[in-house]
C-alpha cells in the first residue's frame, strides 16, 4: 500500500476514524502518503420560523458580502479540522498533506484518487453511501471502518 486518503468531518469519531488509520494502517503509511480530505459545507441562507407543524419560509435575497461571509466562516471551519487532523497524525509520527472544498466533495475527491494515485480510500461508515462514487474507474480500494472497531 502506497498512498492513504482519510475522510474527516467535525465529529469526534472522525478524529477516533484518523487515530484508528495512524494506530492500524502506521506501517503502510510510514514512508508513504497521508492524505486528509474534509468538505466545507455550500452556504445556504435562508429564514424561517416554525408556528406548530407549520414552517413559515421568508423569502429573501442575500446580499454577496453576506454570502462571502457565511463562505469564509464554512472556510474556517474546515481548515480548523484539517488543522487539528495535521496535529493528530504528526503527534503519531506521520506528515499529512490536508485538501478541502467547497460542496459536493465527490468530484474533488475522485479528482484526487486519480492525481495523486490514492491506493486506499478510508471513511468511516456514515459517509460510505454519500463517497462510493468516488472510487468509479479508480484502482482505489476503500475501507470502511465501522464506529465500533475504531475505539478498539
Amino acid at each position: 500500500m502506497k498512498n492513504v486518503l482519510v475522510v474527516v468531518d467535525e465529529s469526534n469519531s472522525s478524529y477516533d476514524l484518523l487515530l484508528w488509520v495512524l494506530e492500524n494502517l502506521k506501517d503502510s503509511i510510514d514512508n508513504n502518503k497521508l492524505l486528509i480530505f474534509a468538505k466545507q459545507p455550500q452556504t445556504s441562507i435562508s429564514l424561517s420560523s416554525s408556528v406548530g407543524f407549520a414552517q413559515l419560509f421568508y423569502p429573501f435575497s442575500p446580499s454577496a458580502e453576506l454570502i462571502r461571509s457565511a463562505q469564509e466562516k464554512n472556510k474556517k471551519i474546515a481548515l480548523g479540522i484539517l488543522e487539528k487532523a495535521k496535529k493528530i497524525s504528526g503527534n503519531h509520527g506521520i506528515k499529512a498533506e490536508t485538501f478541502t472544498v467547497i460542496g459536493d466533495p465527490k468530484e474533488p475527491i475522485h479528482k484526487l484518487i486519480q492525481e495523486r494515485r490514492i491506493d486506499l480510500l478510508v471513511m468511516s461508515n456514515q459517509h460510505t453511501q454519500s463517497l462510493k462514487k468516488c472510487l468509479h474507474n479508480t484502482d482505489c480500494s476503500l475501507l470502511v471502518v465501522e464506529k465500533e472497531f475504531r475505539k478498539n
